[in-house]
């Protein structure tokens, strides 16, 4: 009982830790107060070693139009941020855009948490510790990088995550289903929208 009320504050946890980048990021960028659609995504993209913060965002509103816009934090010479906001390349068959976002599972996806134990390498090795029989496993860690920050509605389904430097790791790790889906992301967002290159 005392590890799933651990497991249940572990979760809890990290969801609310989510919610406070999102919220924190969305306040860098000055948008707490805008709302999010019925079909929406939004992406942000943090640099681990800069102030950098971008986010995508490609959302439809009630009349069905279509918008596709970059926020972005730049710095001034003086050492001010500025948010910059502009429209992104909108492509001509946006609906068939849309559904191939959605067929990268990003309302599927789980938390970055749920997929670490794809993220080592059992060695086949074992060992006595205190008695007991353990086995050897290694890990790669990229501590620089970049996090992505995922938000998105499809009618009545939704989903949030964050992934850590999910471009590294599927170059170690190239059979994880969850960094091939999320590099998928990324490409139709990059080919499609000529954003996060």
């Amino acid at each position: 009982m005392d590890k799933i009320l651990v497991f249940f504050f572990i979760f809890l946890g990290s969801d609310v830790l989510f919610s406070q980048n999102i919220n924190g990021y969305n306040k860098i960028l000055k948008i707490e107060n805008l709302p999010f659609n019925k079909h929406e995504v939004r992406i942000y993209r943090k640099q681990a070693t800069s102030i950098g913060l971008e986010m995508f965002r490609l959302s439809q509103d009630h009349m069905e139009n279509w918008t596709c816009e970059l926020y972005k934090t730049e710095s001034t010479r003086n050492q001010q941020v500025t948010i910059k906001k502009s429209n992104t390349n909108s492509p001509k068959n946006i609906d068939l855009v849309w559904l191939k976002i959605l067929d990268t599972n990003l309302l599927h996806l789980p938390q970055w948490k749920s997929i670490q134990y794809k993220l080592e390498k059992k060695n086949k090795e074992y060992f006595t510790e205190d008695g007991e029989i353990m086995s050897s496993k290694s890990t790669s860690t990229i501590l620089d990088g970049v996090s992505y920050y995922v938000k998105i509605k499809n009618d009545k389904k939704e989903n949030q995550f964050e992934y850590n430097n999910p471009e590294s790791y599927l170059k170690i790790y190239p059979n994880v289903d969850e960094l091939i889906f999320f590099k998928e992301l990324l490409d139709v967002v990059s080919t499609e929208f000529k954003v996060f290159p």
